[in-house]
């Protein structure tokens, strides 16, 4: 809705992994290096590990797209499996029907498959993502695998990507844990990075006004968010969405602290822990309704807020379709029971 109010071609805050829009922090760069590496070694076996939304899938695409030489690609990004699933969608992600659908059967399938690819020169490279929900079993499966020979070393390099208990798991079973090369682990962005982030992501969407977010707007972005890029683009554009909503062609800083609720639901972004008898919830005040009037009060708040972007919105949309009726021109005011507060009222 926002991209012509700020001059955009290009939504600079998705949610979604695009391989085009990553910022290359430098641990991303080392990420990206370890997984290259794990490709063109031909012992290559690399775990990279991170929090929800650090980056790790978009760097997989980003190596995914960035492969120009004669390899045989294995992407797994689906985890939930039984035991044989995972030979299974070997054999389909190798372009081969099973033979059978017992899981010895398919073993030596795939087996017959890697033998053939080394001996054509072609290197094979498994890739899963979100291992995490990789069972002990499916983990044991990718060690025999990992460890099968041909007479130019492993027949196959590995890749997986998780989050932070992947580590652990790798870990817990010591001849898979001996085999990986590398472990590596993605922390959250630094203030200079998550400040330099959302620039570069402005940047590519076709931004090249005045900078929009400033220092202590992003030094609270950063601070709720943890530096998760994930979580940068959620107050991010919520952020953008007040300001469209409300005509404004700057940031304001103050719609964190209405919006953060909404955007990270009940994400704890404060570390440190409350006394007891701060965490004891204050005794609510009870009108003669019998009903929590500052329950009342905050639903009143926040439908009249509700109701002046709509009116904002509807009249956007009038002047932009003037001879139809606004689909929101129904929902211009408060509801007749919800009246502003006054200042004295608790």
């Amino acid at each position: 809705m926002y991209l012509d109010f700020f001059g955009l071609h290009r939504h600079p805050f998705r949610i979604t992994p695009e391989d085009d829009f990553i910022y290359m922090s430098q641990q991303h760069s080392r990420a990206y290096v370890y997984m290259s590496s794990a490709i063109w070694s031909s012992e290559g076996f690399v775990v990279i590990s991170g929090e929800i939304g650090s980056g790790k899938t978009t760097l997989l695409k980003k190596t995914i797209r960035n492969l120009d030489a004669d390899l045989k690609l294995l992407n797994i990004s689906y985890t939930n499996l039984e035991s044989k699933d995972l030979f299974g969608l070997i054999l389909r992600k190798a372009g081969k029907e099973a033979n059978d659908d017992g899981k010895v059967s398919m073993l030596f399938q795939i087996s017959d498959y890697l033998e053939s690819m080394a001996a054509a020169g072609t290197p094979v490279v498994l890739t899963i993502d979100e291992a995490q929900n990789l069972t002990r079993e499916n983990l044991e499966d990718i060690r025999m695998l990992a460890g099968m020979e041909s007479m130019g070393g492993p027949s196959m390099r590995v890749i997986l990507l998780g989050q932070p208990e992947l580590k652990q798991a790798v870990l817990d079973i010591p001849q898979l844990a001996q085999r990986v090369k590398l472990f590596f682990h993605l922390e959250g962005l630094t203030y200079a990075e998550t400040a330099e982030y959302i620039d570069y992501r402005l940047l590519v969407s076709g931004h090249g006004g005045n900078k929009l977010f400033d220092s202590d707007t992003v030094q609270e972005i950063h601070k709720l968010s943890k530096g998760i890029p994930r979580l940068i683009n959620k107050l991010c554009d919520g952020m953008m969405m007040c300001a469209y909503a409300e005509d404004r062609p700057f940031i304001d800083p103050h719609d964190l602290s209405s919006i953060r609720k909404d955007i990270l639901g009940d994400i704890v972004t404060d570390d440190t822990p409350k006394s007891a008898e701060s965490r004891k919830p204050e005794p609510p005040v009870v009108g003669k309704s019998g009903r929590n009037t500052s329950e009342l009060a905050g639903t009143a708040k926040a439908l009249l807020r509700m109701a002046e972007a709509l009116e904002r919105i509807d009249s956007r949309l009038a002047n932009i379709f003037p001879d139809e009726e606004p689909p929101l021109r129904a929902s211009r005011s408060a509801p007749d029971n919800v009246k502003p507060l006054s200042p004295g009222r608790k």
